[in-house]
């Protein structure tokens, strides 16, 4: 059996409209080790927030009221308007539609998951981010992580 992953010292921003669910994620986030846990139901109170207290990543969901998860991935991966545009970003998917998925990688998003998901599921994503970051890099006005293939094509030529 695989050990539990730890990942003290860090502080994660979960983002989603129902309580539920941000209680849910912060459960798993704590079982890790991560215990600084800051929470918003909407994505113009995460954006206060990461303003606010930068957290070390943000864990979000794409179908959010008053700033919609797209909305708030945009901003966030701005640098010009940004606290922290190379936040890892984690978004979290109800229903995951490829023009969605397409989308939400174009705006930079790191890793996805799509509800319900299990906490080795979050813990691999965070693991991924954590101990393998990618670099990025400047597309138009949004910093986007280097896509794994084109990081793995670089590193072999």
């Amino acid at each position: 059996m695989i050990a539990t992953p730890t990942f003290p010292d860090l502080s994660a921003l979960v983002v989603d409209e129902s309580l539920y669910i941000r209680r849910i994620v912060r459960d798993m986030l704590m079982r890790v080790g991560i215990k600084r846990v800051l929470e918003a139901p909407d994505g113009a109170e995460a954006l206060g927030v990461l303003a606010e207290s930068k957290p070390d990543i943000s864990i979000i969901d794409w179908d959010l009221s008053i700033l919609s998860g797209e909305e708030f991935i945009r901003l966030a991966r701005t640098p010009t308007t940004s606290p922290c545009p190379t936040i890892p970003i984690i978004l979290m998917l109800a229903q995951p539609r490829r023009n969605v998925v397409d989308r939400a990688v174009a705006l930079g998003v790191n890793e996805i998951i799509a509800k319900p998901f299990s906490p080795k599921t979050l813990w691999s994503r965070l693991d991924e981010v954590i101990n393998r970051p990618r670099p990025y890099s400047q597309v138009k006005s949004l910093l986007r992580p280097i896509p794994r293939r084109a990081g793995m094509l670089k590193a072999v030529a």
